[in-house]
């Protein structure tokens, strides 16, 4: 009696999720993604096994302007950009993550600040990292759509610029202050492909709750 009510439940569970897996789905959008040939900018998905930024070209930022623009001159020279997005305290916290969990749990709860992450990296991310690295080849205007898809995360000050918290654990570190809200439906995986989606990349937010599903999405329904 208790094997079939289980199995009842477990097989309501995976239609629900599956129900919401396709509810949810974005489309891609083709006058974005893919890249005509010869006319793609190279991008990275750059993840720790829990957590995944975007790695774009420091120069193309720059170029585009905006907050992102702004945020990244101030917070390094070096070629290459990561940007991610997440829980301010959570994410701002350098102690080992086992000792964070129950921090990590009240933060799913929602209603705490937020801040983007910007790293400068000196080589390539996929020369930078044996693992966990992924190349998306994007348009020229799909990159400019998600530049400006990043630049609608920061908070900005009264004068009009990124709001630069007093933190850093590296010379070409920076967190801003955030606009957006963080809560177990909008994980920093989910911004990162809110950010792909941007660019036009075909994307599902329930599965991309987590990095593997995340490179998982972008092999099954964007090619990449």
């Amino acid at each position: 009696m208790r094997t079939n009510l289980a199995g009842r439940i477990a097989a309501i569970v995976i239609v629900f999720l599956l129900l919401a897996t396709l509810a949810t789905a974005i489309p891609g959008d083709r006058t974005l993604y893919p890249a005509k040939p010869g006319r793609g900018v190279e991008i990275y998905v750059v993840d720790n096994g829990f957590h995944s930024d975007i790695a774009a070209p420091r120069s193309a930022i720059v170029a585009a302007g905006g907050a992102l623009a702004a945020a990244t001159a101030r917070t390094t020279a070096l070629p290459w950009v990561l940007i991610g997005w997440g829980d301010e305290r959570f994410y701002e916290d350098q102690s080992p993550w086992q000792g964070r969990i129950l921090d990590g749990l009240r933060a799913l709860a929602g209603g705490r600040p937020t801040v983007v992450h910007l790293w400068g990296v000196a080589s390539r991310p996929d020369l930078a990292w044996r693992d966990g690295v992924r190349r998306v080849v994007v348009s020229p205007a799909g990159l400019a759509a998600l530049l400006r898809r990043a630049d609608r995360a920061f908070a900005l000050g009264v004068d009009g610029a990124p709001i630069e918290r007093p933190v850093q654990h590296d010379a070409d570190e920076g967190f801003f202050a955030s606009t957006e809200g963080f809560s177990l439906v909008h994980l920093c995986n989910h911004w990162t492909a809110g950010l792909l989606a941007a660019a036009g990349l075909p994307m599902t937010p329930v599965l991309d709750t987590l990095p593997a599903g995340l490179a998982l999405d972008l092999k099954l329904r964007a090619g990449a």
